[in-house]
C-alpha cells in the first residue's frame, strides 16, 4: 500500500512538473529579466544627460526593469555610437544621443558609420537651438553679430559642445545663410552641453546655441540674453525672441535626443522596447518634466522615428556638404 501510494505520488508530481514546465520556460525568458544599461553620448548636465534622466525615471514602470545610465563620451557623440553598433543585440545594451553624434559627426568626420548600423527606437524630444548671448557682451541683437562677423579681421570665438555636433551644426548653416566663413571664427569645443553651459556662466565665453531648457534660468535671472530663435515659429517661452526667419535667415536647426539600439535586433525586443517607448511618453511625470524644461512633449515620437531617421541620414551628407563649404 505505502509503495503504491509512493508510485502515485510520485506519478503526481511528475505530472504537474511536466505540464507546468512549459510555462515556466516561456517566462524564464522574457525580455527584460534585468536592467537596461543605456549610454549617454555626452558628459553629464547638457540636453542628452537631461533627456535620458527625464526617461529613466519612470522606465521601470514599463519596462518591468531599471534603466542604467552609463557615459560613453568623446568623438562628438561618436564613441557611444560606435559602442553601440558592436554591442549584442539583445536589447540589454542601449545608446542615446543627439543627431549631432549620431548622424552629422559621422558624416563630418567620414567614420564606418551609417543609418543602417543602428535600430532606432525611439526620439525624446526635439529642441531648436537659441542663438544666445551672455548679458556683459556687446551683442545686442542677431544684427550686431552679423554685422561684427562681417567686418572682423580676427577670428570671433563661439563655444560649441563639439566639432560637428547638433549646435556647432546649427551655427553653420547660419553663417552659409548669412554668406560668411566658418573660417572667421574661433570654434571653442567643451566636449558637452554641460561643459559649455558651465564654461560660459564662468565668463569663458558669451556666445553659443542652447535650447530654452538650458537658459530659461539664466535669462531670468539676467545672466543670459537670447538673440534668435531657429525655429519656424517662435516659442512660447520666448515669446518676444524673434526667429532667424522673421529676421531673413532661412535657419531651422535644433537637437533631436533619441535612443538607439544595435543593428539587427530581434523585432519582438524592439516591439517590447517601443511599445514601452509609447506608454512613457504619455506619463503625467515625464509630460511635467517637459513642461518644467520647456520641452515640447509632441517631439517624443516612436513609430514615426525609423522612417524620420533614415530620411536624415539621406539628407544629410548634401545639407553637410554644403554647409561646410567655403
Amino acid at each position: 500500500m505505502n509503495i503504491n501510494m509512493n508510485r502515485i505520488s510520485i506519478f503526481t508530481v511528475l505530472s504537474i512538473m511536466i505540464y507546468t514546465l512549459p510555462s515556466l520556460s516561456a517566462n524564464a525568458g522574457a525580455y527584460p529579466d534585468r536592467p537596461i544599461s543605456i549610454a549617454a553620448c555626452y558628459s553629464p548636465g547638457g540636453g542628452v544627460d537631461r533627456n535620458l534622466r527625464m526617461v529613466e525615471r519612470v522606465a521601470s514602470k514599463y519596462l518591468g526593469q531599471s534603466l542604467l545610465p552609463q557615459y560613453k563620451t568623446g568623438g562628438s557623440g561618436t564613441v557611444a555610437m560606435q559602442y553601440i553598433k558592436n554591442a549584442d543585440a539583445d536589447g540589454y545594451e542601449l545608446a542615446i544621443c543627439d543627431n549631432g553624434g549620431s548622424i552629422i559627426a559621422p558624416i563630418a568626420q567620414g567614420l564606418d558609420l551609417g543609418a543602417a548600423d543602428f535600430t532606432p527606437i525611439a526620439q525624446i524630444s526635439f529642441v531648436p537651438w537659441i542663438m544666445t548671448t551672455s548679458s556683459s557682451s556687446n551683442y545686442k541683437s542677431l544684427e550686431d553679430f552679423i554685422g561684427a562677423a562681417s567686418s572682423s579681421e580676427g577670428r570671433i570665438p563661439i563655444e560649441i559642445s563639439d566639432i560637428a555636433t547638433s549646435d556647432h551644426y546649427g551655427w553653420l548653416l547660419l553663417l552659409k545663410e548669412a554668406g560668411i566663413s566658418p573660417n572667421n571664427f574661433k570654434w571653442n569645443p567643451h566636449g558637452g552641453g554641460g561643459p559649455k553651459m558651465r564654461a560660459i556662466l564662468a565668463g569663458e565665453g558669451n556666445l553659443f546655441f542652447d535650447d530654452a531648457g538650458e537658459i530659461a534660468g539664466y535669462v531670468n535671472d539676467g545672466s543670459l540674453v537670447p538673440l534668435a530663435v531657429a525655429n519656424d515659429t517662435r516659442l512660447p517661452g520666448f515669446p518676444n525672441v524673434p526667429t532667424f526667419k522673421e529676421l531673413g535667415y532661412n535657419v531651422s536647426a535644433g537637437s533631436s535626443v533619441a535612443i538607439y539600439g544595435p543593428p539587427d535586433m530581434p523585432s519582438d525586443i524592439v516591439d517590447t522596447l517601443r511599445t514601452a517607448m509609447n506608454e512613457i511618453k504619455k506619463d503625467p511625470a515625464l509630460l511635467k518634466a517637459f513642461e518644467m524644461t520647456l520641452q515640447d512633449p509632441t517631439t517624443f515620437v516612436v513609430d514615426e522615428f525609423p522612417s524620420a531617421y533614415a530620411n536624415d541620414w539621406q539628407n544629410a551628407g548634401e545639407l553637410l556638404a554644403a554647409a561646410l563649404a567655403n
